[in-house]
């Protein structure tokens, strides 16, 4: 294969998805059945909009959970609520179906398939988790191909339905030419951000072209400012790790949505769509970022490391591989580009309740330190 070819083969600009042609019929999501499915129901995110859903929904709800069979998956969905401390299964309106997102009819059994078609309006798809180490390739052979049958599920003129897809702000991270030619060379240009920049451009090619639905671009998700409770394998907490490792850290500044607020955001605007008023587009952020004095005070104060540069930092750090894909030389640069974005919330969503970024992350910090105190006690 010649570099001219290889090129062109990872220029996610030429992917065709983003520019498929769909022309689907123009309908009103009023119209559309009342059920809602959800794809990736026992993700962290999942989790926290059934929750509320669950409590507010008239219709059905069906949670696609992968999984061998039915108690597995009841378990699995049970155990991931347990694990962000959320209310079980109640509902009676609750149907959880067995499946894969990445086969063809979402690998449900026929007539389970039918069923969730035929009883739902709106899709909220949730079901990939952020993997920054996977090349663009793996997407391209699974999740691309997933993205386009979805879409045209969706689009489905008999059974149509609205798609609300949570993605990612990492897709931001890809303006310019110098941008898409570096690819999959560092954790915030990897392979899944170029995914997700594939799936914007995707998503809002079918929406010119009459499909119903939202796209969130959504920033760090943290834990809400009660539980302080996230996944531990988030990138923020990936940087304090190595920052500890170091002994040392570098100021920087993050912009982060709690995942409580988040829920909100999408229900609301999901009840907002079946009334046929819903956004098309939403970036539910916290509006102040995490500032540099911030993060130098946790650092200093909390952990007890002292303030670098990210050259003497890479000096003294045994993995320069691995630093150079977190810190590349143009850090700074890409996250100040999505910092000073503005936040979008959904018409009519009462921000005034929304919480401090710094005690959300004071919030989560303290957990994290509390459990890996406890680790160490365990050991």
């Amino acid at each position: 294969m010649s570099i001219e070819t290889l090129a062109f083969k990872k220029d996610i600009r030429q992917e065709p998805l983003i520019h498929e042609k769909w022309s689907f019929a123009k309908s009103q999501t009023s119209q559309y059945t009342e059920g809602i499915f959800i794809t990736g129901a026992n993700s962290y995110i999942g989790c926290h909009v059934f929750s509320i859903l669950q409590g507010k929904w008239s219709g059905k709800i069906y949670l696609l959970i992968r999984a061998q069979n039915e108690d597995e998956a009841f378990i699995k969905m049970s155990k991931a609520l347990d694990t962000w401390k959320l209310p079980p299964i109640h509902s009676e309106h609750i149907s959880i179906v067995i499946g894969d997102v990445c086969r063809a009819r979402f690998g449900m059994h026929l007539s389970a398939f039918n069923e969730m078609k035929r009883n739902t309006g709106l899709v909220l798809h949730l079901a990939m988790n952020p993997m920054y180490n996977l090349t663009y390739e793996h997407f391209k052979r699974l999740w691309v191909p997933e993205l386009k049958r979805m879409i045209k599920f969706c689009g489905n003129p008999k059974h149509p339905k609205s798609l609300h897809y949570p993605s990612s702000y990492n897709a931001d991270f890809f303006e310019t030419d110098e941008d898409f030619s570096k690819l999959e060379s560092n954790a915030w240009q990897s392979g899944y951000a170029g995914f997700k920049w594939v799936a914007n451009k995707a998503l809002r090619n079918a929406f010119d072209q009459n499909l119903q639905g939202c796209l969130y671009d959504i920033p760090l998700v943290l834990g809400s400012l009660k539980k302080g409770l996230c996944p531990r394998q988030y990138s923020i907490w990936y940087i304090l790790d190595m920052f500890l490792k170091a002994k040392c850290y570098i100021p920087f500044k993050f912009k982060i949505i709690p995942v409580d607020v988040l829920a909100k955001v999408i229900v609301h605007n999901l009840f907002k769509d079946k009334a046929d008023n819903g956004d098309q587009f939403l970036r539910p952020t916290l509006r102040k970022p995490a500032s540099d004095k911030f993060i130098g005070n946790v650092a200093t104060i909390l952990l007890g490391i002292k303030k670098s540069t990210q050259q003497l930092m890479r000096e003294g750090y045994p993995y320069k591989e691995k630093f150079d894909f977190v810190f590349p030389d143009t850090f700074y640069p890409l996250l100040e580009r999505v910092n000073q974005q503005e936040a979008i919330f959904p018409k009519g969503f009462n921000t005034s309740f929304l919480p401090s970024t710094i005690m959300v992350f004071l919030s989560n910090l303290n957990m994290i330190l509390s459990s890996q105190k406890k680790n160490i006690i365990n050991e």
